[in-house]
């Protein structure tokens, strides 16, 4: 299983090249040293800002609790601070609904990222909706992937993501505009989600880095 720490900030105006150096030559390496493997880069392209998101994990909960709490992600993250503006960050654990394993880096792909929170009471039927239509339904279309369900433990603006994965932004909006993707989607609104929001992202290919 694998515990998601995610950092989203935009780049300050006129300190572009010198924070392109530091996330190539100190930032991506040095939390891959303490421990925060780096499995994402993403840029923002159509939703709610800040623009650049950070994909890191851990394996446990435990393991991710001390690695932020350490000196070292301190330091770290305030030399990141130098660059950056509107910093913020958020701590994702999987539902459990998709069956993936591990987190791993997946190049050179799209995402499209649903963000709701659920409507008090409807936990259960929720659960049976997500497991017995939702993902079936999802599944069938040959041109989309479901990477991931998450509760939103700490930070963010929402309390569940749903993460769908792409080849090309051109199959998103094949989706989107897929009958069987629209009835499932008023349905999660109508009937189990309020403050309902979506992003499309597409990688920046910054994931390992090495001084």
């Amino acid at each position: 299983m694998s515990i998601l720490f995610t950092q989203g900030w935009d780049i300050i105006h006129g300190r572009e090249e010198q924070y392109a150096d530091f996330i190539a030559d100190e930032y991506i390496f040095k939390c891959n040293e303490i421990g925060l493997r780096s499995v994402g880069g993403f840029y923002v392209v159509v939703g709610r800002g800040p623009r650049i998101i950070s994909v890191k994990s851990t394996e446990t909960l435990e393991e991710l609790s001390e690695i932020l709490s350490g000196r070292n992600f301190k330091n770290i993250t305030l030399d990141l601070k130098e660059f950056i503006i509107n910093y913020e960050s958020k701590i994702l654990m999987p539902t459990g609904r998709v069956k993936h394993e591990k987190y791993e880096i997946q190049k050179g792909v799209w995402k499209y990222n649903q963000y709701y929170d659920l409507i008090p009471g409807m936990k259960e039927e929720y659960a049976d909706f997500i497991i017995n239509e939702y993902i079936p339904t999802i599944e069938k279309l040959d041109f989309v992937e479901i990477t991931g369900g998450w509760d939103v433990l700490i930070g963010g603006f929402s309390e569940i993501i749903a993460e769908f994965t792409f080849k090309n932004p051109v199959d998103i909006g094949r989706m989107l505009d897929h009958d069987d993707y629209r009835n499932l989607t008023n349905c999660l609104c109508n009937d189990y989600a309020i403050n309902y929001t979506s992003r499309i992202m597409r990688t920046t290919e910054r994931y390992e880095g090495s001084k």
